[in-house]
């Protein structure tokens, strides 16, 4: 405890040594663990709260969380943004099942070659993302934190688009393993991999609208040409990075600066639309990380033009 924070490092680092949970399967959800813990701790003084929840929701999903890359947390701050939106979070939580039902048939009819048994794990993301595939234990796993998703996108967050666009760069992995570079994600292929996802929300779901392809961002559905010719003159030199701050301008939600947040995303996009003609959703996730690289390069440079 700090003052009245009380933070989750400290339980991490305690437990790395401890077995962890078993093998993901194909659908795993949190939520029921934590919301009778939340309800019966809700009347009581933070302190209590946070132990309440540590002990019974945290602990024994610890392994889950150093999965999807959670490190401290400080739940004091944390309980103040969730307590308003606890209601949708919970909403949602209820609804995921059917939603995610759905989604996955409607993935399999465009492309039935995708893994039957995806990997999802449903769970509280302590604001630090709304959903994020990650390798753990030897596998690639959706991670969604619900919380997270309300938080980024608002009440009645368009939780099927997020789930396409999470879902396809779990199946571009999953049939082009050259996507995994040895240093690291580079700019280009982040931009490549961000677009094509966005391009993939509006094949699976025909006549959605710009704004809900990219996932709900009216600064990203309203960038002009003008600006994104800006944004491309200014990538070469950067295209290889692999740093954070780097791809952070381009592709990371919590950038603020001369330009919108993730417009890699948006750029991605127009680079898939001119890329995609006569190519079909698995063509175009099947084409190698070197050839990748080559028509990013030569697409950035044709819209800086």
């Amino acid at each position: 405890m700090l003052g009245r924070r009380i933070l989750l490092g400290g339980v991490l680092a305690a437990s790395m040594a401890r077995p962890g949970l078993g093998q993901p399967s194909a659908a795993m959800d949190l939520l029921p663990s934590f919301w009778p813990i939340y309800d019966s701790s809700r009347s009581e003084p933070i302190e209590a709260r946070a132990r309440a929840l540590i002990a019974g929701y945290f602990q024994p999903h610890v392994a889950v969380h150093q999965g999807a890359g959670i490190g401290r947390v400080d739940l004091a701050r944390w309980l103040a943004i969730f307590d308003p939106i606890a209601d949708e979070v919970r909403r949602l939580s209820t609804a995921f099942p059917a939603i995610w039902r759905e989604q996955v048939e409607r993935f399999r009819r465009h492309l039935p070659d995708a893994a039957s048994d995806a990997p999802v794990t449903i769970m509280l993301s302590f604001m630090n993302f709304d959903a994020r595939v990650r390798l753990w234990r030897d596998r690639l796993v959706l991670f969604v934190g619900l919380d997270g998703v309300v938080h980024i996108h608002g009440r009645g967050a368009d939780l099927g688009i997020l789930l396409d666009h999470e879902c396809f760069h779990l199946y571009h992995h999953q049939v082009n393993p050259s996507l995994i570079l040895p240093g690291g994600d580079t700019i280009w292929v982040g931009i490549w991999k961000e677009g094509l996802a966005v391009y993939a929300c509006g094949v699976l779901n025909p006549g959605i609208t710009r704004q809900r392809m990219l996932l709900g961002d009216s600064d990203l559905a309203a960038i002009t040409p003008e600006l994104l010719r800006k944004i491309a003159r200014e990538l070469p030199p950067v295209l290889a990075a692999t740093d954070g701050q780097a791809r952070a301008r381009y592709l990371s939600y919590g950038y603020r600066g001369d330009i919108p947040a993730r417009s890699g995303y948006a750029l991605g996009l127009a680079i898939a639309e001119r890329v995609a003609r006569g190519l079909n959703l698995g063509e175009l996730a099947r084409i190698p990380a070197a050839e990748i690289e080559k028509i990013v390069r030569a697409e950035v440079a044709a819209i800086a033009s």
